[in-house]
């Protein structure tokens, strides 16, 4: 398989901890940014029929997931977690993969510790990581676009939220096309 090409019928979206408390301490313009890509990643995965599964740092501490998001997951597992890496807990790794899928999209948050360790350990098990860049956020820019290129040089594939989404979508006249495309407006 091309580690460039993102094929829904082998795709599954992890949403790492983008819980209440943890969101708030990100800057007002990168809420927005997060909010706003991480809905289009999990509505595109809605639509398509890719699973989900949302991950929640320390629920007691941090908090649940943001409702408008979590609103969007429903059916999804949504697993709480105490290690930072979700494949050193073993009901997401299992989660993972159950699910039989080889490529692993990833939107969430911090960049530079949760969403990090999570795509280091799911490259060295030769899944296929696709980082959504304006999906993923940290509280400081630079721990952020730091990750993304360390994460790159690793083997991850990191393309813009609207990227992975079209490349999911692959054809403009479809139902899933026409259901989707207000989101990119």
């Amino acid at each position: 398989m091309n580690r460039f090409e993102i094929k829904r019928e082998d795709s599954l979206l992890l949403m790492i901890d983008i819980q209440e408390r943890l969101f708030v301490a990100m800057k007002e313009s990168i809420q927005e940014m997060l909010k706003r890509n991480s809905a289009i990643l999990l509505k595109t995965a809605g639509e398509l029929n890719i699973p989900v599964i949302v991950t929640e740092q320390y629920r007691k501490g941090l908090g649940s997931t943001l409702p408008e998001l979590s609103s969007l997951c429903t059916g999804s597992p949504n697993l709480e977690k105490l290690f930072f890496n979700c494949m050193k807990d073993e009901a997401i790794k299992d989660e993972i993969i159950k699910s039989g899928k080889k490529t692993v999209i990833l939107t969430g948050i911090e960049s530079h510790i949760c969403v990090f360790q999570t795509a280091l350990t799911l490259i060295q098990m030769n899944y296929n990581v696709v980082i959504a860049s304006d999906g993923v956020a940290s509280r400081r820019k630079h721990d952020w676009k730091t990750a993304l290129k360390a994460l790159s040089k690793a083997g991850a594939v990191v393309y813009p939220t609207e990227t992975i989404a079209f490349m999911l979508i692959e054809k403009a006249g479809t139902s899933e096309f026409k259901a989707l495309s207000p989101l990119f407006k």
